[in-house]
Parts: structure tokens; sequence; C-alpha cells
């Protein structure tokens, strides 16, 4: 029976529904609109209505006459860039690149014949790990080369020896006689013997941060300095693959007024050859003063090995090899120096000299005679000595030829050299740039190891940014017991704690280290090396962090302050640590280990959200609650991110209290939404706003994400980013972005070598599951893959953490079938660049501009293309620039208009007949993070060489690579005093302290404080809006209580030398771009 509504009650119905609307809609106009009915925007109004942030911004403005708005080169300095397109590349015989030479007969015979020096340097070229660990190095192989150096070069008074790896000397210097130091020191004041360079390391040059470069060889330069009283005069950097700009001012800073380098393109050194600038004065672009320029010599030859040192023809040099080892490869074809055959030998090795000297505009060259590891057999120092007096004898009687041939040292060299240029008629050429990339033969482009091994890039940059932390933060401390005469108790054990720290850093910055191009089981010492410097830097920053907050009044060693970043073994990433707010109050400590105010919103995982956080001014301090997720489906019910707004003074230290409460905590539960998938599960219990899963239908949706000043969409589909929108202004500005994953696959590349096989195709498989969360501090879009965790998070700050996307990457190379593969992430914007032009840094110290060489039909010369990036690289074109900051070295290419792409990741089956022997397949799980910036001018300018990032994106990259370091404790006395401030005001935003560290004798004594200041550069016209700086003076007076204007010297870089006395902490005078260092002697013991 079909059963129907009376007209009645169709009528009470309707009635009551309309009534129903009424009632709706006023309580909707009145705004008492129950709960269950907000959405969560009115939600997430009323708990900002009720929360008003407070933000300390003050009408601070740039100091327009720091910023540089001319880029221009001088007319009469070359620069590499131009040196490029001028060379070719093309390969010839062999697969090798032309190097010009003159014809033999006008070089060695022709009756304009000039006189020639050559100088041999016997070296040995000595990796700290590489085939081998350091340990097995050095056990088998170094401390045999230094016991017979010191016997043979006291048996052999005219021969020479240079040494440039400081951490194998001082090894083995500890382990000798008094006797064995007093020749050793005979041979260095003699100058037989000379220290080159003088690091701890020969650092690699492309994926090094400037200053850990500067650290470890302030390690070097210092216990040189105090061992044997000399200062390196000349570096020598032979086996870096490729070589940067920035070094060249560092040596210079640093007291060296030479330089020797190896490895760079062949073709570059075939033009330099041709053009007779292989030797040059070294430019800084940025600067005007002849102060900053180095002498640099380039080694015209593949190797610095003796087969490539003597002239052009290895086969020939090869034979002027004596070492006969029995059991050696080379024992039986060896012939030593006769009577019989001297007359033929020494003809041969005259004319490779000359065709050598040919290419050089003065009569002196440097043979050098040495390779790795060698003279660790003492017949070899006797083979090479007794054949080279030989033939030194019966060529030097040689008129006719007018050689004049000697062992001698690099600093020999470049004296002679000097003098000879200055009779000559030939002016040095003055060059700018950098030598990136490299390659030795067959096209083959060293441009992989930029980015080979991410996890051990990413390793070392969070230990050297906590190592200069704990330096920084120790170096207070100590200042601050002597100003409150109280006894800093952990004194006694920080000394060793920081130099094992140092030093372990340090020899991962070397060029088979930090570049990922060792052994496997190579690599895991290096790791075991790094955690323990990560270790110990964290204990000393928890040390001085309880001193300063309680005044000595806690001596706990270890301190009561556990790191809430820390890492279980050197296989693993970092993780951070879980914390359980308490009844009596769990103390959250945050340390700002840079010289600027830092606002912004910092986050922690817990256990609890029924709990309160208290500031040190005991303000009730609201947070957002982020889900932390089990799965890619499922919410985790005990465990939570939280978030929640910090401001904390220039190299301050802030605590927050999280506090166990009954009622409602003051605190806001994010909203989760989540596509591609019909699951989302979360218990019961959790306050978490949701909605129904978007499975189907809503494929295409675009996702938006926004605050006050930018916005960013993604698709849905996807989790990726197609647009940004700059909202400042009452303006709004579209830029394109679609961020992509995608992969190369080898053709042949190898932990050095990158040969694709072509452009890059698809990388993500399947439909990832897609999560926004959204509250009133930070806006996130995740997105899950079968082989990838990508992460975008939006913080709702008016300040410069702001103006920044965050991005995560967590890649799994075995979850799919990935070998041979090189993973990137690209960036296709619509910022009309030139194709390939774009900017990296260098070292993180200044930027120089790419320019895209030309392309192969088939395989696109992709891999020339690539160049290192240390922190950040961006593209431009006039009215956009579009900016990426890493936390770690990559490589990085502009391969189209608009496009700016990073590797992130290698898995090589194969070698790459570089040396190691084996491929890359030992890759971790690794989470990268970056930061994309979009900023907007409006200038017709245009820089194609050197340029200068943003004040603004200076400071993003110390939110990114110096972040604010967090402890914790479960210890909540009120002996812990709530925060510590030494600077009422921060520094000028172009301030960076690079350094402020003890100096430490060789028994750990103190030697006084090194401090290493760096103005930065920054680009005039781009947008201010955020900076929370002074245009005040540099004052650090603050920070160092105790000392006074008599205590300070201003000094080379590694403090070698005095240039002034009596600086005043007040008013540091830094130019722009320009490294101060200092020493501060009080307190000195």
């Amino acid at each position: 029976m079909r059963l129907r509504m009376k007209f009645r009650h169709r009528a009470i119905v309707m009635s009551v529904a309309g009534a129903l609307t009424v009632v709706y809609l006023f309580l909707s106009y009145t705004g008492f609109m129950p709960k269950m009915f907000s959405s969560h925007k009115d939600k997430l109004k009323e708990f900002m209505d009720k929360n008003p942030l407070s933000f300390s911004f003050k009408r601070w403005k740039l100091n327009e006459g720091q910023c540089r708005a001319d880029f221009s080169v001088p007319k009469d300095v070359t620069t590499t860039q131009d040196l490029a397109d001028r060379t070719d590349f093309n390969t010839y015989t062999n697969g090798l690149y032309n190097l010009p030479h003159a014809q033999l007969k006008d070089a060695a015979y022709g009756p304009s014949l000039k006189p020639l020096n050559v100088i041999i340097v016997p070296h040995s070229h000595l990796d700290p790990g590489w085939l081998e660990t350091v340990d097995e190095y050095y056990n088998r192989k170094v401390k045999f080369i230094l016991d017979h150096m010191v016997r043979k070069l006291h048996l052999y008074p005219d021969m020479t020896f240079i040494w440039a790896e400081i951490i194998f000397l001082h090894r083995w210097w500890g382990s000798q006689s008094k006797l064995i130091q007093e020749q050793f020191h005979e041979l260095i004041k003699s100058g037989r013997l000379e220290i080159v360079s003088g690091g701890w390391v020969m650092p690699d040059e492309a994926s090094t941060h400037y200053t850990t470069v500067i650290d470890q060889l302030m390690e070097g330069h210092q216990w040189v300095y105090e061992t044997f009283g000399v200062k390196p005069t000349s570096s020598w950097s032979i086996d870096p693959f490729g070589h940067s700009g920035t070094m060249p001012y560092l040596w210079k800073q640093s007291g060296m007024s030479n330089m020797v380098i190896g490895r760079i393109h062949q073709g570059t050194k075939g033009r330099m050859a041709m053009e007779k600038s292989l030797e040059f004065y070294w430019k800084q672009f940025w600067s005007k003063s002849e102060s900053d320029d180095i002498l640099c010599h380039v080694m015209p030859y593949m190797l610095y090995s003796l087969h490539h040192t003597c002239g052009p023809d290895k086969f020939i040099c090869a034979m002027f090899d004596f070492r006969k080892i029995p059991g050696e490869p080379e024992f039986s074809v060896i012939q030593p120096i006769t009577d019989k055959n001297i007359v033929n030998k020494a003809k041969e090795l005259y004319e490779q000299y000359r065709l050598k000297s040919s290419l050089f505009t003065h009569g002196t060259i440097f043979v050098p005679l040495g390779d790795d590891f060698r003279y660790d057999h003492i017949e070899e120092w006797d083979q090479q000595y007794e054949n080279y007096k030989k033939l030194m004898k019966y060529m030097n009687s040689k008129p006719e030829w007018k050689i004049n041939m000697k062992f001698g040292t690099i600093t020999d060299y470049f004296n002679e050299m000097k003098q000879a240029v200055k009779s000559s008629s030939f002016p040095m050429q003055e060059l700018s740039g950098d030598f990136f990339p490299y390659s030795d033969h067959d096209k083959a482009y060293w441009t992989g190891y930029f980015s080979t091994r991410p996890f051990d890039k990413r390793f070392c940059r969070e230990v050297e940014t906590r190592l200069r932390a704990s330096e920084i933060l120790h170096s207070i401390a100590l200042a601050y017991s002597r100003f409150w005469k109280i006894d800093y108790k952990f004194l006694q054990r920080a000394p060793r704690l920081l130099k094992e720290a140092r030093d372990n850093l340090g020899i991962f910055l070397h060029h088979d280290a930090i570049t990922g191009t060792s052994k496997a089981y190579v690599v895991e010492d290096y790791e075991e090396k790094l955690l323990v410097a990560f270790d110990n830097a964290i204990q000393v920053l928890g040390s001085a962090a309880q001193f300063l907050l309680t005044k000595g009044k806690l001596d706990n060693i270890p301190s009561i302050f556990e790191p809430e970043l820390t890492r279980a073994s050197f296989k693993q990433a970092s993780m951070h640590q879980k914390i359980t707010p308490t009844k009596e109050g769990t103390r959250l400590v945050l340390y700002n280990p840079t010289s600027h105010l830092r606002s912004e919103f910092v986050e922690v995982i817990v256990d609890s959200v029924q709990f309160q956080i208290k500031d040190s001014k005991r303000k009730d301090i609201p947070f957002q609650i982020n889900p932390v997720f089990t799965s890619s489906t499922e919410v985790d019910r005990n465990v939570f991110e939280i978030v929640f707004l910090s401001e904390i003074l220039a190299f301050g230290i802030e605590t927050y209290t999280f506090q166990i409460i009954n009622r409602t905590p003051n605190s806001f539960w994010s909203k989760i939404v989540i596509y591609n998938t019909q699951e989302l599960i979360i218990a019961p219990e959790l306050k978490f706003e949701q909605e129904k899963p978007r499975h189907r239908g809503y494929l295409n949706e675009a996702i938006f994400i926004e605050n006050g000043q930018i916005a960013a969409e993604f698709k849905s589909i996807s989790g990726l980013m197609t647009k940004w929108l700059d909202k400042t202004n009452n303006k709004t500005r579209e830029t394109k972005i679609e961020l992509e994953f995608k992969q190369y696959t080898s053709r042949g590349s190898g932990a050095y070598i990158f040969l694709p096989t072509g452009p890059a195709t698809d990388m993500l498989e399947g439909l990832p599951v897609v999560r926004v969360v959204e509250g009133p501090f930070c806006t996130e879009v995740q997105a899950v893959y079968v082989n990838l965790y990508h992460r975008v998070r939006l913080y709702h700050h008016p300040g410069v953490q702001g103006r920044q996307l965050l991005i995560q990457n967590a890649l799994d190379m075995f979850v799919l079938n990935m070998r041979d593969r090189e993973p990137i992430m690209r960036l296709e914007t619509g910022v009309r660049n030139e194709i390939g032009n774009f900017f990296t840094d260098e070292n993180g110290y200044q930027f120089i501009g790419r320019k895209r060489h030309s392309a192969h039909e088939q395989f696109q010369s992709i891999d020339r293309n690539y160049y290192p990036v240390t922190t950040m690289a961006f593209i431009e074109d006039g009215k956009t620039r579009v900016t990426l900051h890493t936390g770690q070295a990559h490589g990085a290419a502009s391969l189209e208009e608009g496009w700016l792409e990073f590797m992130i990741e290698r898995q090589l089956l194969y070698d790459d007949e570089r040396g190691l022997g084996e491929g890359i397949s030992d890759n971790k799980l690794t989470m990268t993070k970056y930061m994309l910036t979009v900023e907007h001018y409006d200038t017709r300018d245009f820089e194609d060489k050197f340029t200068f990032p943003s004040m603004q994106a200076n400071i993003l990259n110390e939110f990114l690579n110096n972040p604010i370091l967090k402890l914790y404790t479960p210890i909540n006395s009120e002996i812990v005093s709530p925060n510590f401030v030494p600077l009422k005001q921060p520094l000028p935003c172009d301030i960076f302290i690079v350094a402020m560290k003890s100096l430490y004798k060789s028994d750990l004594a103190y030697n006084g404080t090194s401090l290493v200041i760096h103005r930065k550069g920054y680009k005039c016209g781009y947008p201010t809006q955020g900076l929370q700086c002074p245009n005040d003076e540099v004052n650090i007076a603050d920070l160092l209580p105790d000392v006074s204007n008599n205590d300070v010297k201003e000094t080379s870089l590694t403090h070698l030398a005095t240039k002034q006395s009596n600086i005043d902490l007040r008013n540091l005078q830094v130019p722009p771009m320009e490294l101060k260092s200092y020493v501060i002697t009080t307190g000195r013991k």
C-alpha cells in the first residue's frame, strides 16, 4: 500500500523547517551559533582572536649604502665565463683535449733559446681516506713516508720535499723522539722541507661550506705555527675535482700569496696555454682591491703524477719515474740512468722540459716528482734522488741547452718565477670566476660527485651547524665565567671534545670524503667520525647552556639537558626525540646561534597534548597540534607534533615549560584532508577535524594554502606544487612553479662522472596519498608515494619565515628498482631567464653566473651543464627571482627557460674508471631540506657574471642552515633561569658571525678566543618586509663582557699575523663581503 503524507502533515513539516531556518539565520547573524556548527575557518578565527600573537617588529631599515647595484667586471679582467666562450671543448686523439705547444725545434733548439730554470719538487699526495681508511693509510704508508723523509733529507743535503696534509703530520709528530723532532725542525728551518697549504686536509671545493674550510685551515695553521714557527705562504690544491673562486680569497686572507691548482677542464687549460695565462692573478668579482688577489699557477697536464708533469708526453715522463720496488708491475721496465743511456735519456727529458716551458712567459718551470703515497719505501728515496742527480749533473753541463736543473720547493719556484716576470714584457693576466665543471678526457664531466651520497652531505651540514653553535656558546660561557668569577666546571672536558669534533669534521672536508667518492667501507669510517663530532658538539652545547642558565650552580656532567635531535647510529638519519610533559614541568631550551633576532614558529614531538606551555615570562603560549602518521592513512594516537611561536634574541637562550594540566589546554587541533584514498584512520579520542576522504571525483581538485603574504597551489592528484602567488603590497602576482620529480638513466655514470642516456624521465609511480594539514600557525601538503615522501609547509608568520615554503623530501632508492638512476627535483617556472643562465653560490660565500653550453643532438650535454650548489641557487629575468635554498650540497642545472633542477640522489652499479673501483649502492634513507622563495623587483639591469642575493634571502638561509637548536630536561628547578640574553640588540642583517671559538695549544691549554666575522653582500631593490635588524655599528662587546680593547687584535684569517691591536668590540669595521678575523686574549692561561 502506498503511503501518502497528508496536506496538514506537509504543512507542519514545512513550518518547522522554516522556523529552524529562521533560528539558524538569527544565530548566525548574532554570533551565537553553537560550536558544533562552526566551520574550520570560524574555529581558526576564534582561536586567533583569543590568542593574538605578538611579533617583535621594529621600524629598522636596511643601510642602502651597504647594498650593491653594480655587478660589472673591469674590462682588463678576464672571467671564466668569457674564457669558456672562446674555448675549444672538442676532444682529439685518444679522447684528449688540445694543449698547444711550440714546435720542438723552436722550443728546444732555436737560435733565440733562453735560459731555463727547472725546479724538481718531490712530494707525496696523501689522501686521508679513499680506497682505504685514514687509519689504514697512516699505518701502512704515511708514517713510513715521514720516517724515511727525515732520514733521507739529512742524508741528501740538496734534496727537498713539500708536505700538505697536516692531519697525518700531526698524528706522526706525537710519537716521535726528541731527536727526530729536532731534525725535522732543522729541515723546516733550512727551507728544504716546506709546509704547503697547512690545512687539516686538502678540501673539496665544490660541496664544502666556507665556514668549515676556514675551521680546518685554522686548525692546521695554528698547530703548524705552534710546532714549527712557520706560516704557510703557498697553497697546494692539486687533486680537488674543479676549483672554486672562494678558496683563493680564503688562502690570501690566511697569509698565503701563491697557489697551485691542478684539476681544471683540460680544454680550458688548452685555451689558457694558447693565451699564455696558465699563471694569473685570481681576483674576486666583488673586490676592487689588489690586496685580495693571489698568484695562481695551473699545472698544465692532466694529473699531478710524475707521469704527467715533465712535459706533454706521458710515456716519456713515465720513463723518468725511477721507483723500482720488487713485486710492483713496473719493476721489470724501469731503467736507471747509466753512462750508456744518459745521453739519450737526458735529451728526451730536456725536450719535454722545453716543451713545457713554451706554455709560460718566463724561463722557470717546476716539475712535481711524486704521486699518491709515494716514498713509502726507503729505496725510492735513493732511486729518485740518485738518478735525478745524474741527470742534473749532465744536463747542467750542456751549455748549448742553457738549462739549470735542481731540487726545490714551491716557494723556491714562485720566488724565481716572480723575479723572471719582473724582467718580462708580458703582463700577468687577471682572472675572476671559478673552474667548474671539470673534465679530464673523453668529454667525461665530473659533475656527478656534486650529488653523490647526499646522506653524508646532509650529515656534514648538521655537524658543522651544531659544532659552530656549540663553539660560540662555549666561548660565551667561558667569558661569563670570568666575568661572574664562577668556575666553569665543564672547561676541563670541553677542549678535548671540541678538538676531536673539529678534527673529525675537518677529515670529512677531504676531497674524497664529502664528495662521496670513497670505498663504501671507508665512507662508514667517515660517518662514524661524523657521529662522534655530532655527539661531542651537542654535549658541549648542553653543558654551556647549563652553565649560563644556572650561573654555574649546577655542574652535572653530562649536563641535565638532552638534545631534541639525535642520531641513533651513523647509518641513520637524525630523529626528533619525543618530549614528555610532566606535572612538575618539562623544560624545552631553545638556543639562537645567529646574531639576529629569530621570530619563528618551532615544532617539537610530544606524547601528550594535555599540557600548557609557559615562556620565560610565564606567559601562556598557544600551540597547534599536528598529526604524526604511522602509515600513509593512519594517525598515531599517542604521538603529536606541536607548533608554537618563539622569539629569541641574538645568541640568546629561551626556555619553555611543558606542564600537564587538568583544564582544556590553549591549543588548536589541526584539520586533516586526505586525497586519493578511501581510508583515514583517526582514533575517536583525537580531536583533529577531518573531512571525508576524497577518492574519486576529486583528481583534478586544486589544493590551495596561503598566509597573509604568499599562497601556493597544488594538484590533488600528485600533491605537487603548480603555482606561487605573492600577496604583498595589496597586489597579487602569480608565478608558475611546477614542481616535478624526474630521473636520469645512466649510460656510464659513477661516483665522479655524470653521464646520462638523455633527458630525465618520470620517476614517480602510482597515485600518492595526499594529506593536507591546516592550522593557525602552519599549513602543509604531504605527498606519500611508494618511494618518496614529499612535504611542503607554509608558516603563517608575518615576518621572513612566512615568505618561504619549506620543502622536505625522503627518498628510498630500494623500494622500487632505481638501479642506475639519478633522481632530480625540478622546478619549471614562468621565469623567462635566458636558457641555461642561472646563479649558484660558491661555498655559501658568493654567487656566480652559470651559462648553458651547447647541446649534443642525442645526449644534450646535460652533464656538462651541472654545477655545484652549497646553500642556494636562483633563476631570474629582471622582474622575478626564484630561489631554492638547500640544507645540503647538490648538483644543479637550468636546462631550459624557467627550469631549475637539483639532483637529489644517485644509485649506480658500475665504476666510472676514475680509480674507485666500485659503484654507489649503499644508499640510505635521507631527509633533504630546502626553502623556496619568489621575489619580485622592477629593474632592467641584467647580471650574468656575478650577483648577490637579497637581504631576505640571506636571512632565510640562516633559518635553514643555522636553525634554532633545541634541548630539553625533565628537571624544572628555580636554579635554571628562564632565559639568557647576552646581546640586547641584534647585529646588522648583513653581519654573520662565522666563528667564535676557543683556540687550544697541543696540550689543550687555552690560547685565546678566535672571532671571525663576515659582512655578506646583498643586492639593492628587493623588498625588505619582516627584516628585524638595526643599522647600528657592529657591537659584540656584551658577548665577551670581560674584554677590554687592549685584549683584542685584528689578525690574518687564521691568526698567524697581527694587523692591528687595541680593537674596540663595540664598533668593529667590516666592509661588505669581507672577512675580518680577531683574537681575544683575555684570561689566557
